[in-house]
């Protein structure tokens, strides 16, 4: 009981009733969940969110209408999916954490599994719950890095007819950089003519003419004084602290700042000045564009782009806007968990592969029965191929692991939510063509799904990395006999397709940190994958 007292006692604390699941369907009223029960203010002091809250079908019509899009592709994903033909019509199809006013949506993966068990559709707030989501944002900015996508959503960016700046990860990088950099000092260098700086004596020499005493020294009565551009140097800095405190007010009124973000809360008061407060928009800009022409260190030039950015940024764009939605996060959020599984398992380009795979179209030209042969291009690419080493370091043999954001359920009589039989037959597929492209690489070990394990966040850390829960074949293609590499290479056949759930969170902190990926024992689970294939 004292427990029980304890659980409502800190969930009253809270300043969000729910957290939501990608994925899961949610009625107007469940979204309702989302609205800030209380905000912090300069002294801690919690108060009312809003004395006028937003409509929740203008923040339900601001998130159908934020959209994603991943380079290279024309496909759009919108966060939030309407579903007309459901009795709760709304699916969240982003992963991270939407901001539309006074409402705040934690949105965990679909792997999440929520707190009071399958009947339920959230996920209590907790000090758990936000640092797991902490992970998950670190994993998409280290997505976004790897795949050379800025903080303006170059890469994953957001298309929408009155948000082209994702404000959000704007401010994250502007606080980043201040706790690690520190406030703006600026590398300019002024003259001054007979100022009070230190004398330059190379620039007095060569453009100075001196008098002479009659025993032959040069005497300068003019001289050039070196300095820094301190008047200038101290307006950007202003300006900087007022967007450092702004933006860290911000996040803390939405309960971001610190578990989160994991940024301290010290930052709120970095300034007691808004930008505002220092001059209008068309003042900041110009000091700002003054000081960008005269710097030259790359840090400085980023820095004042960034503060560029948010002067430009109209109201509507703002975090405390009625209607503007900004995020933190990503969709879809498969191309994630693909980075992540080729990141900790792939050592094996796949040129060769794609090459080699590419559909070959014999056309007829018109002319004379002449034809042409046309390559197309081939998307049919796996997302790892490891290659294993022999004892003595020679090539052993592959490892073909495709990366599957699924949640397959299953019991003794059926399965659902798995891969289609399109999945299975692209599988075979390429083991057909790693047999072919890379032969020096020897044959093919295992061939598996690696979907994400489900997780109950309070749970805890599962000391598993990797677990097999079975395999898929097709009893047809199982019979089709493989080429045989060599004269020693027994009789081969296409491989079961191993069932494997990689533990998310282990997988997360390899991917996120350097350290952590040292202690991530790869290669134990390359070969349970090979142990399960050969039995």
């Amino acid at each position: 009981m004292k427990q029980q007292n304890t659980a409502v006692r800190t969930h009253a604390n809270e300043m969000i009733d729910h957290y939501f699941i990608e994925g899961v369907y949610y009625s107007r009223k469940d979204l309702q969940h989302g609205r800030l029960r209380v905000t912090t203010d300069s002294s801690d002091a919690q108060v009312a969110a809003s004395n006028s809250p937003t409509e929740i079908d203008a923040v339900i019509q601001a998130l159908c209408e934020y959209q994603f899009t991943t380079a290279g592709s024309k496909s759009h994903t919108s966060a939030l999916e309407f579903h007309p033909d459901q009795s709760k019509p709304y699916t969240f199809r982003f992963v991270g954490v939407l901001v539309v006013h006074d409402y705040v949506f934690y949105v965990f993966p679909k792997f999440v599994k929520p707190t009071h068990g399958p009947h339920s559709k959230f996920i209590e707030p907790s000090p758990a719950a936000r640092a797991f989501m902490r992970q998950i944002i670190d994993a998409c900015n280290h997505y976004r890095k790897r795949t050379a996508s800025g903080t303006d959503d170059i890469g994953i960016s957001t298309h929408t007819t009155t948000n082209n700046v994702n404000i959000a990860e704007l401010y994250r990088a502007l606080l980043a950089d201040y706790v690690r950099d520190g406030v703006y000092r600026t590398t300019m260098r002024v003259w001054e003519h007979n100022g009070n700086g230190n004398i330059d004596w190379e620039r007095t020499l060569n453009r100075v003419d001196p008098y002479f005493t009659q025993q032959g020294a040069p005497i300068y009565a003019d001289y050039w004084t070196r300095g820094r551009a301190v008047d200038e140097e101290a307006l950007v800095r202003r300006i900087q602290l007022a967007w450092v405190a702004y933006a860290a007010q911000q996040f803390d009124a939405s309960g971001l700042l610190v578990d989160v973000l994991g940024f301290p809360r010290a930052l709120c008061s970095a300034s007691r000045e808004l930008p505002t407060d220092i001059g209008g928009t068309n003042f900041l800009r110009t000091a700002l564009i003054r000081a960008r022409n005269r710097e030259f260190s790359t840090r400085n030039r980023t820095l004042i782009n960034m503060l560029l950015l948010l002067v430009d940024t109209n109201e509507q764009q703002r975090l405390d806007s009625q209607h503007a939605v900004t995020h933190l996060g990503t969709a879809p959020f498969h191309t994630v968990w693909e980075d992540i599984c080729s990141e900790l398992f792939s050592n094996t380009e796949l040129d060769e592969v794609r090459e080699k795979s590419k559909p070959l179209w014999r056309m007829q030209t018109g002319t004379d029965n002449a034809y042409a042969e046309i390559t197309a291009n081939n998307q049919l690419i796996p997302d790892v191929i490891h290659t294993m080493k022999n004892p003595t370091g020679e090539p052993g043999g592959m490892v073909i692991i495709d990366a599957k954001y699924y949640t397959p359920e299953h019991d003794a009589q059926s399965i659902s939510g798995q891969p289609g039989t399109y999945d299975v037959v692209k599988e075979y597929f390429y083991q057909l063509i790693a047999d072919i492209a890379l032969q020096s690489h020897g044959r093919v070990l295992a061939n598996a799904f690696m979907f994400p394990a489900p997780i109950v966040i309070e749970n805890g850390d599962d000391p598993i990395p990797c677990t097999i829960q079975g395999s898929v074949r097709i009893d047809a293609l199982g019979r089709y006999m493989l080429q045989q590499i060599d004269k020693n290479d027994s009789e081969r056949t296409l491989l079961p397709i191993v069932y494997a759930q990689l533990n998310p969170k282990a997988a997360f902190r390899a991917y996120i940190d350097s350290h952590d990926r040292e202690h991530f024992d790869s290669s134990a689970i390359l070969s349970e994958l090979i142990r399960y294939s050969q039995n």
